[in-house]
């Protein structure tokens, strides 16, 4: 079966009646209450969904408006994993109640990674859920190749560019307060690292234009290039963001989301700085 790319988002329902059917599995629900869709017909309606949302349950069936209506109500902690089909751009939940559940359907991997989120999201809450995510994704590895770097001076710049100096990325916006709030800091950290061989690179999803327009009242003396703000996901949902990259063009730390005692991210990045330095 084709692999889909996995978002690991939890959504939780919460059933409005008890029923006989609560401790059934999804896939056992949509046999016992919704005795209606068969295969073949469930196989003509996923060629024609393109663009859309699509409910499935934990094996991979897709579920009618209606299915999905009576699972929700009837059966109890019922979750949804929400992953992206790149080859119809649709969004699916698939519904389940146990991890154990999706095996077959979703990978095993992908299985063992919710049930560790599940216990991070327990203990440390969705932030911690997001930085294990960027770590695995980014940590140790490469920067991408490609010229996508639209610097406020006009020029196009890979990361390739920046090769051969340690390299510290904040990824930030311009409505993001608290990327504006540590900006005095981090304008401090350039300040102190003057004569040094790092370079320190700005990056935001919001035009060269509009980057240009904050900067006329807004000190903020790092290198600056607009990125897609796909790109800019990808390498982190949340701002403000920094990548510390190694001479080689390798993420060796990342920094996620502003402390709540804005003025620690000078030192919590200048260790970083020092402890990544040649």
């Amino acid at each position: 079966m084709r692999i889909l790319q996995i978002t690991l988002i939890f959504i939780f329902f919460t059933a409005c009646q008890k029923n006989t059917s609560q401790n059934k599995a999804p896939s056992e629900v949509s046999k016992t209450i919704l005795d209606g869709t068969s295969q073949k017909e469930n196989v003509v309606q996923q060629q024609k969904i393109t663009n859309g949302i699509v409910f499935r349950d934990a094996q991979g069936n897709l579920l009618s408006d209606a299915q999905k209506d009576s699972i929700v109500q009837y059966v109890e902690n019922i979750q949804a994993l929400r992953r992206f089909d790149d080859e119809n751009n649709n969004t699916e939940y698939i519904l389940f109640q146990n991890y154990e559940d999706l095996k077959g359907f979703v990978p095993d991997e992908a299985i063992e990674n919710l049930i560790e989120e599940n216990r991070l999201r327990r203990s440390g809450g969705q932030g911690a859920v997001l930085n294990k995510r960027i770590n695995d994704q980014w940590k140790d590895k490469p920067l991408p190749e490609g010229n996508f770097l639209q610097m406020i001076d006009g020029s196009t710049k890979s990361f390739a560019d920046f090769k051969g100096k340690l390299l510290v990325i904040n990824f930030w916006y311009i409505n993001c307060g608290p990327c504006i709030i540590e900006m005095p800091y981090l304008n401090n950290l350039v300040r102190e690292y003057q004569n040094e061989d790092v370079q320190f690179l700005a990056l935001s999803f919001d035009t060269v234009l509009d980057i240009k327009s904050f900067l006329e009242t807004t000190e903020f003396i790092y290198e600056h290039g607009s990125i897609s703000r796909s790109l800019m996901y990808d390498f982190t949902p949340v701002s403000p963001g920094h990548f510390i990259v190694d001479e080689d063009g390798i993420i060796r730390d990342i920094v996620i989301g502003a402390p709540r005692n804005t003025e620690i991210i000078f030192d919590k990045l200048a260790d970083l700085i020092e402890k990544n330095k040649k």
